[in-house]
């Protein structure tokens, strides 16, 4: 099987879905571009135990791996959603089974896309793959409000064209709720940990320098580099590829303003406090301005109306979830416990 193939350089990447894990993928992809002797090996959004029975070598299911996380640079798989202008760096599809299927001993990159996954994930692959060679951990971050604005954007999407076929339906499982945000805790808390690389989103979107200290912590050349559009899914959860006001990706938050999950958020000054302090997100004057970095910003200027379904589960009371309880490490912890179970 390929956790005995031996790897140069090894990337794991877990985020929370909607929180920069393709921005971040394509961005590293994108320094792969000038020509090389070799594929990138790319495994996108894999499914450790319920998919693909990864834990048991014997049981692993190559077909499902292939039809749902590999992406390739010929086949009809996940790679048609990569961008146009890196696809080719990507291996084939039938490079890409041999590499499951353990036929292939050495390969030069091979990067794997864990999403909505508690950290120590990563760990475990790493222990897996015996023989890479250099394995760097990386954790995806996004500030909660704007994350959390991008998902149930998405979702909305979803039931949309659910409803299409079925008006009856009214919500289901894919849904933003308290496991959301106990996860969400899990990946910040970890971050800060030397041992994992921390891709903070909002950094990233204003601030070169910080992609250039980020691409030399992944061993890559940050004059290669490329910031590219992402396709994954649904792309952007807003369509707004043609604005060219980056600070639009900090203000997704204000059509959402009203839903209760936001207002819960909103509520929690100590939570906003970390916002402000990690990712420069903070918010002013009674929820009226947000200051990104040196900038102030209006709220009322980014105001739309959106029609959507009622969502925020996450409101109604539940064990470990209250507003003093919320950004307490150990009250997350003991949450993270009974969600292995």
């Amino acid at each position: 099987m390929f956790f005995n193939t031996h790897i140069d350089r090894l990337y794991l990447i877990d985020g929370l879905s909607r929180s920069g894990n393709h921005l971040l993928i394509t961005w590293l992809l994108s320094s792969f571009l000038e020509k090389n002797n070799f594929s990138v090996y790319f495994l996108n959004n894999i499914y450790p135990k319920s998919h693909f029975n990864l834990y048991d070598e014997k049981k692993v299911n190559i077909k499902k791996i292939m039809n749902s996380s590999a992406a390739t640079r010929d086949g009809d798989d996940q790679g048609i959603y990569v961008n146009e202008t890196i696809r080719g760096v990507l291996a084939s599809k039938s490079e890409m089974f041999d590499l499951i299927k353990g036929k292939t001993k050495k390969i030069n990159v091979l990067i794997m896309s864990i999403e909505n996954n508690l950290v120590d994930i990563l760990d475990v692959f790493e222990k897996r793959f015996k023989n890479a060679k250099k394995i760097y951990k990386i954790i995806i971050l996004r500030d909660v409000l704007n994350l959390i604005a991008s998902r149930l954007e998405a979702e909305r999407k979803v039931i949309k064209d659910i409803q299409k076929n079925d008006p009856n339906f009214k919500w289901h499982t894919y849904d933003t709720d308290v496991f959301t945000f106990l996860y969400y805790l899990n990946n910040l808390d970890y971050s800060f940990d030397k041992k994992y690389i921390q891709f903070n989103y909002n950094d990233f979107v204003l601030d070169k320098e910080y992609q250039k200290v980020l691409a030399k912590k992944l061993g890559i050349d940050f004059e290669k580099t490329k910031v590219l559009q992402t396709k994954f899914l649904m792309g952007s959860s807003f369509k707004d590829e043609k604005d060219e006001d980056m600070y639009k990706y900090f203000m997704r938050w204000v059509q959402y303003k009203d839903d209760k999950l936001i207002k819960f958020f909103l509520e929690d000054k100590e939570l906003m406090d970390r916002m402000c302090k990690i990712f420069s997100f903070c918010l002013e004057d009674n929820h009226k301005i947000v200051k990104i970095k040196n900038k102030r910003l209006l709220v009322a200027d980014y105001e739309k109306k959106v029609k959507r379904p009622s969502t925020s589960k996450m409101v109604k009371k539940k064990k470990g979830l209250t507003k003093k309880g919320l950004t307490k490490k150990g009250v997350v912890k003991k949450s993270i416990v009974k969600l292995k179970k």
